[in-house]
């Protein structure tokens, strides 16, 4: 998946486990229906990755492609929770991915469209007076 918003934040990482490190860092994307209640989307990057920030400002128009990871956690009293993880493995300027986004033809098609393929003939049956009139195979 991917999504385009406003650097807000950055995170240091943490080193979770000897061969675990995370960073998060929260991305601004405006809302479509109204400015005042922007998304503010917690990401994470990790291991490898977490590097990937170092190339960014905040305030920084960003694309971020990004994977969603779902698991579950049994607490000590029994009551089971699902924690969603929204984790970032690639992040690139705004402004370089639709420059590289590809561009539509500019000249009209040379093919022309086919033809729309023709309704066969309705059915027609003659009715007293002896006029044709189309059959009717509605039940209503």
């Amino acid at each position: 998946m991917e999504l385009i918003g406003k650097l807000e934040e950055v995170r240091p990482a943490i080193q979770r486990t000897a061969t675990f490190t995370v960073r998060e860092f929260v991305l601004e994307v405006e809302n479509q229906r109204n400015a005042q209640w922007n998304d503010h989307i917690l990401f994470q990057v990790s291991n490898n990755n977490v590097g990937l920030l170092d190339s960014f400002s905040i305030g920084q128009m960003i694309k971020v492609t990004f994977d969603i990871q779902g698991r579950r956690w049994t607490g000590q009293d029994g009551t089971q929770r699902v924690f969603n993880t929204l984790s970032a493995w690639r992040l690139e300027s705004a402004e370089n991915a639709q420059a590289a986004a590809p561009t539509q033809p500019t000249a009209a098609p040379t093919a022309q469209p086919a033809a729309a393929p023709t309704q066969p003939a309705a059915p027609s049956q003659p009715t007293q007076n002896g006029d044709i009139a189309p059959v009717d195979d509605l039940p209503f």
